[in-house]
């Protein structure tokens, strides 16, 4: 509905009007991406959304985001609205409706077919638990969260209604044969009234609701409270005026939207006041700063910074209205001039203007006013404010003062000099210097006067002149010096303190006698008995160093730079940015005046009035949006990360309309950061990467650089836990397992260490076993035999020998029986003492041999003791005993890389035949066994982790008749050390 009534009234012309609110416009499409705005919502949050032919927009005072949808028919949104919960719902003109979910508007699904089958929808509504849908003839009650409908008023005939709104919780249409709806109520019901209005429309103050006609009809309004209608006046309006909408921007605050502007609306009286004129208004709102958004239908958006700030077009008609220079003249009237010549007497209070008639356009460059005589002096003449022609037109240069006897002290492009009362009888006469011995010194002919004697201080450009408050002295701002002339005679130089120039392009002198001298390039400079005592400038908060102007007010200095006008207070320092601060921001002042309670500002566009009420401002900033992601994925306050996802983003939007650009943020990450850092309004998202493990708070505050707004510090804390590995139950696990380890590796070192011991054990057993063998009586009584026979025969040199080799042997065999090694050489000489005493008890048929092929000393070789000689021994014993004839028995040695090659070879009966005679002989003493031979090579392997190798081959001739034994071992190289062990 409210669509078509846009589209159906045309744009009607109206008369130029001479005052308005000084407004901004945001251009197309640099800025804003339409000029079609069908609705505007200042949130709670306070966004600025806007209802557009392109789409839904969020507006933060810096930049235009458009919100995707997740599926629509059209782009086109209207119907703007936020709920209990702070969610944005809208609806489109095919009747879809959509809330604002995770930055995209979600098409809202309605279960019941009646809703989708209706023509047209007039308005919803979005409450607490309920979406209400009027249409013009049904009235439904829907669960929010399900889209089931929980019930359909009855409508008693058909209603027409033609408008739904909410207050608050409270829920009111209105249909058009007078009947009234309003929930929650006793019986949520239609009631019938007198009120037959048709095409009303509701409207909601946040306290009453307001219903009156849209169109041309001018009946009286009425106000909805408890479901009770109570008549207000019409609305004074001209009849030819068409109205479409109505918004409140406060509870006092109603406006009327019409094609020819908006006005401002009082209920109760009916009276209208004209804002934005010749614009088509579809809404207005007002933000939390105070600033007053306006959009229209064919023209974009506009935003006002306060109705205080009033903007009036001092020279309508004439094509410019750059205002130059402005003077306050008395409470209501003012005088502007402007770039083009044009000097203007304004009132303020009735808007009556009075244009000076001047020849020339000249850019009028100061007006000053003289209130004893009621004149005005520019640059172009002097002036009255009873008449439009000048008393006097004249060049005055650039500034000009009155002294004590009226004469005029000029300071112009080419010199400084004094004229006589241009007013008085004689004008042209030489200034009257009665008293005043300074004009004497200076006075001289002039050339530019005819030759007239006139007083002349400097042929040098000058730009300013300030007559002192005492009225004793002035100041003269030259092109390269600031002089003080005193009417007593003397002239002083001022410099600052090191004694450079001051050049200075405007003066001004405080209540306090404090001279302000404000220059082009350096700032403002404060002098006090000719001593600069203070410099201002943009190192200590100065917008600019070109000051313009400069007055003064409550104690207070007012300074128009190039860039801004400013508030200094002498005493604290503190320097104030005024226009922000009136919600001006970005507009270019070329003068100002201080007005009683107004402030007037010649701009480029105009004289801006801004009706000082004390601040204008809300001075907190809104922080509504704070938010972290990690690897896209939104994150919880307060959620706890895996080690792993560290790549934080955090994204953060404050909301700034009177100064955006000036926005700064603050931030400080507790857990890395420990002092704070900025960033500027332009960067609203910080990544980190790789944050180590553990807690984090995000701090973030908004300012400006005025200093006059600030943010509530926002936070978002998250935590990223340790790697495992560095966690407490997988440290104490760790110091658990190598607890474990450790005892385990004891456990199983004393294990080994009494494994060894016995295994040293057991190969001492073996050792002794073949020390038995050696010792054994058979032996000894076979060796005793033997030397009997040698004795029997008278062989007693043989004797000796050989009992000398028996003795030796028992040494040997008894030195052996404590080490576990010896070296080579050592158990060669015992397997020779032993093979020696065999060798004599088997007489001529027995012979050996010991070979050695080594690659070093055998005395340097260390094998393990008595491990070869039970090898002997069996050869001897087993293999030649029963052999007939010669007994052969071969020992080699062979050194390798790796360690000895030892074989032992005889040519006796063989294994078999052995073992044949052994069973049939069991009397016979056992020898030296090949499984205690076994036994104890494995125990010496396992001992020493030297693996000890040994073959035995069974040897036959060419007739398969045994023919000896051959014993093939590996012995590696033994260290000395490991004696001990």
């Amino acid at each position: 509905m409210r669509l078509l009534l846009l589209f159906l009234f045309g744009v009607l012309a109206v008369p130029l009007y001479a005052q308005f609110p000084y407004t901004q416009k945001f251009t197309y499409p640099a800025q804003l991406p339409t000029q079609v705005i069908y609705d505007m919502l200042a949130d709670q949050n306070g966004y600025i959304w806007l209802a557009t032919d392109k789409g839904l927009f969020r507006f933060n005072g810096r930049a235009f985001v458009k919100i995707p949808f997740d599926r629509t028919s059209m782009q086109s949104v209207s119907y703007l609205q936020q709920d209990p919960q702070g969610k944005i719902w809208c609806m489109n003109f095919y009747k879809e409706l959509f809330s604002l979910q995770n930055d995209t508007l979600r098409n809202y699904t309605f279960k019941d077919k009646r809703i989708k089958d209706e023509s047209i929808i007039v308005n919803y509504v979005a409450t607490k638990d309920h979406i209400w849908i009027a249409s013009l003839e049904n009235l439904y009650q829907i669960n929010k969260q399900t889209g089931v409908t929980i019930k359909k008023v009855y409508s008693p005939e058909y209603l027409g209604i033609s408008s739904l709104v909410k207050n608050g919780e409270e829920v009111v249409a209105y249909g058009a044969k007078g009947w009234i709806f309003t929930y929650p109520s006793k019986k949520a019901e239609w009631k019938k009234t007198s009120f037959k209005y048709n095409d009303t429309r509701l409207m909601s103050s946040g306290k009453f609701v307001y219903g009156t006609q849209i169109g041309k009809s001018r009946l009286p309004a009425f106000i909805v409270n408890n479901g009770q209608l109570k008549l207000t006046k019409p609305f004074d309006l001209p009849e030819d005026i068409l109205v479409f909408h109505f918004a409140s921007t406060a509870e006092s605050e109603q406006w009327i939207c019409t094609q020819t502007g908006a006005y401002l609306w009082d209920v109760y009286s009916g009276k209208t006041k004209l804002f934005f004129p010749s614009q088509s208004i579809t809404d207005v709102v007002k933000d939390y700063q105070g600033n007053y958004w306006v959009s229209t239908l064919d023209n974009g958006l506009f935003v006002c910074p306060s109705l205080n700030n009033k903007l009036y077009t001092i020279n309508p008609g004439f094509g410019f209205d750059n205002i130059s220079r402005v003077t306050t003249i008395s409470n209501d009237t003012i005088v502007t001039g402007t770039a083009k010549g044009m000097l203007t007497a304004f009132n303020l209070k009735n808007e009556k203007r009075m244009h000076y008639q001047l020849p020339i356009a000249t850019e009028i460059q100061f007006i000053t006013y003289d209130s004893i005589d009621k004149k005005i002096f520019t640059n172009r003449g002097i002036f009255n404010l009873t008449s439009s022609f000048p008393d006097k037109v004249s060049d005055y240069g650039k500034s000009v003062v009155s002294d004590h006897r009226k004469n005029l002290i000029v300071a112009s492009y080419n010199r400084t000099y004094v004229l006589n009362n241009p007013l008085g009888k004689n004008p042209d006469a030489t200034p009257d210097t009665t008293g005043i011995p300074l004009y004497s010194r200076y006075m001289k002919n002039d050339i530019f006067r005819k030759g007239l004697r006139i007083p002349v201080f400097r042929n040098a450009r000058s730009s300013n002149i300030l007559l002192s408050k005492t009225g004793k002295y002035f100041w003269v701002a030259y092109y390269d010096d600031l002089y003080r002339y005193c009417f007593s005679d003397s002239t002083i130089i001022l410099r600052k303190k090191n004694s450079q120039k001051l050049v200075a392009r405007t003066l001004f002198e405080t209540s306090n006698n404090l001279l302000l001298v404000g220059t082009s390039n350096e700032g403002l400079f404060v002098i006090k008995e000719d001593q600069v005592i203070k410099r201002y400038h943009t190192g200590n908060g100065l917008k600019s160093n070109n000051i313009k102007s400069i007055k003064e007010r409550d104690g207070k200095i007012w300074v128009n730079t190039d860039e801004t006008l400013q508030i200094i207070d002498l005493k604290t320092g503190v320097i104030t940015n005024l226009l922000d601060e009136y919600g001006l921001a970005g507009l270019t002042v070329n003068d100002f005046s201080l007005h009683p309670n107004k402030l007037l500002l010649a701009t480029t566009s105009g004289l801006v009035v801004n009706e000082y009420k004390g601040k204008m401002v809300n001075e907190m900033i809104y922080f509504p949006s704070i938010k972290a992601t990690c690897d896209g994925i939104e994150l919880a306050p307060n959620q706890i990360l895996s080690s792993n996802k560290n790549n934080i983003s955090l994204y953060f939007d404050a909301i700034q309309y009177k100064t955006p650009t000036n926005l700064n943020y603050r931030y400080k990450l507790l857990g890395i950061d420990t002092s704070w850092k900025v960033l500027s309004y332009s960067i609203n998202t910080l990544n980190f990467y790789r944050l180590p493990p553990g807690g984090y708070t995000f701090q973030i505050q908004a300012y400006d650089n005025n200093g006059i707004y600030t943010s509530d510090f926002k936070t978002f804390t998250f935590s990223i836990l340790k790697p495992f590995w560095q966690r407490w139950w997988f440290i104490s696990l760790i110091v658990l397992a190598g607890s474990g380890i450790v005892f385990l590796f004891f456990k199983i070192w004393s294990k080994r260490l009494i494994m060894r011991q016995g295994l040293k054990e057991r190969l001492f057993k073996s050792q002794l076993v073949a020390i038995r063998s050696q010792m054994n009586p058979h032996f000894i009584y076979n060796v005793l035999n033997t030397v009997q026979g040698l004795l029997y025969d008278n062989r007693k040199t043989e004797v000796g020998n050989l009992l000398g080799n028996f003795s030796d042997l028992m040494r040997k065999t008894l030195q052996a029986s404590d080490r576990q090694l010896h070296s080579l050489k050592e158990e060669i000489e015992n397997i020779s003492l032993y093979l020696e005493l065999e060798k004599a008890r088997f007489d001529k048929d027995f012979e050996y041999t010991i070979e050695l092929e080594l690659n070093e000393d055998p005395s340097d070789l260390i094998i393990p003791s008595m491990l070869l000689q039970p090898f002997a021994e069996n050869a001897v014993k087993h293999g030649l005993m029963h052999k007939a004839g010669k007994k052969i028995l071969l020992i080699s040695f062979t050194q390798t890389d790796n360690g000895l090659n030892v074989l032992i070879e005889d040519n006796g009966i063989g294994r078999k035949q052995s073992y044949q005679i052994n069973q049939r002989n069991k009397s016979k003493p056992t020898s030296f066994a090949t499984k205690a031979i076994a036994e104890r090579i494995e125990l010496f392997n396992r001992l020493y982790n030297q693996k000890i190798k040994y073959d035995i081959i069974d040897q036959y001739d060419d007739l398969k008749n045994p023919s000896g034994t051959a014993i093939l071992l590996f012995i590696p190289i033994y260290d000395q050390e490991r004696n001990n062990i």
